[in-house]
């Protein structure tokens, strides 16, 4: 039930950004939608996907792997474009790049991200790197550092809520109700993730020592 609640909560704060942000009416108002969307959206799914509170929980594993590329593809790409689209804005407009917490962090993701999206390759097809790493060390690792690239990500939006666009656009309830979002979010994450990846990254953590 909580999840459904956390989904309609999700989808109800993307609705409102893109109100607030005025979508289309400007280059820069993409960025807040997109990446709101790549994280809460797309990402969130992708994570808890191989959970019982993922949208495929009733499905094969094959079916999941595939659901889990199509969702991490889709917030890659709405990553990227959203990314591009602030980055082109700020030089269009002669602005510095990565002055504040929320840009710096937002960069230093962006990077890891796209290194995760390429290792996950790997994960699908750990016999690759068989002369390197044993297969339960690429998907802990995989596994490991997609939560908390994840969790980073989201630390970037909460920063993001004290950008002055956010703060001089978004009510106080807007405010409160993100912020509360992402906590909420966050500890989710942490806690069915880790309660579904315990073993493997246990196995996986014996495994680096042996």
């Amino acid at each position: 039930m909580l999840h459904i609640v956390f989904r309609v909560a999700g989808v109800t704060f993307l609705v409102y950004i893109a109100v607030i942000a005025k979508l289309g009416s400007s280059l820069f108002s993409f960025h807040p939608v997109l990446m709101t969307f790549s994280f809460t959206g797309a990402m969130s799914e992708a994570l808890f996907i191989f959970t019982k509170y993922g949208v495929a929980s009733r499905s094969t594993h094959r079916t999941r792997v595939t659901a889990h590329w199509i969702m991490i593809g889709l917030a890659a790409l709405c990553h990227s474009v959203g990314y591009a689209v602030i980055y082109y804005n700020k030089e269009v407009n002669n602005k510095p790049h990565h002055t504040s917490w929320h840009g710096f962090l937002g960069f230093i993701v962006s990077i890891l991200f796209w290194i995760q999206v390429s290792f996950g390759f790997f994960a699908k097809y750990p016999l690759l790197l068989r002369s390197f790493l044993s297969v339960i060390k690429i998907r802990t690792s995989h596994a490991l550092f997609g939560i908390l690239i994840f969790i980073s990500g989201i630390g970037t939006m909460i920063l993001g809520l004290w950008s002055s666009w956010f703060v001089s656009n978004a009510s106080v309830t807007g405010f409160y109700g993100a912020l509360g979002l992402y906590v909420v979010l966050v500890f989710a994450a942490i806690f069915v993730l880790v309660e579904k990846y315990s073993k493997i990254l246990c196995r996986g953590v014996q495994a680096y020592f042996q």
